[in-house]
């Protein structure tokens, strides 16, 4: 994660309701998403009988076996019609069509979250070195 990177992104879509990650929907690694669609969504949770989950959003959803970041882009966009753009710079990962999340040789702001920590240190040494050669 390079957050000197988002900085940039994050103002360019400033009043935005959230930050698309990925072609295919909100992925996990890094998920954008402005103080008012967060005070909309505390809200939703607060109507809930016990606050645990947000009340118009799981009742108006079929679910199912949704994982939770789909879910949370389908909440937001799809209930509460919270604005949402798509930025590739986000992140890079195997199931946004980028084919060189494993070697991260560019400028995104996230990669695939790599599980073993010698693997995530070449990531983050692989990004710099190719944005310090741009």
């Amino acid at each position: 994660f390079f957050p000197e990177r988002l900085r940039p992104i994050a103002e360019q879509y400033k009043g935005l309701g959230y930050i698309n990650n990925c072609k295919y929907g909100l992925h996990g690694p890094i998920e954008v998403i402005s103080g008012q669609a967060l005070k909309v969504l505390e809200a939703d949770y607060k109507a809930s009988y016990d606050g645990k989950a947000p009340k118009q959003c799981v009742e108006k959803l079929h679910f199912g076996l949704w994982g939770e970041d789909f879910f949370l882009s389908r909440c937001l966009w799809q209930i509460h019609n919270i604005t949402r753009e798509t930025e590739g710079a986000l992140m890079c990962e195997a199931h946004c069509d980028c084919p060189d999340w494993y070697w991260c040789d560019g400028d995104r702001v996230t990669y695939h979250p790599f599980k073993r920590t010698d693997m995530y240190r070449q990531c983050m040494a692989n990004s710099i070195a190719a944005v310090s050669k741009a």
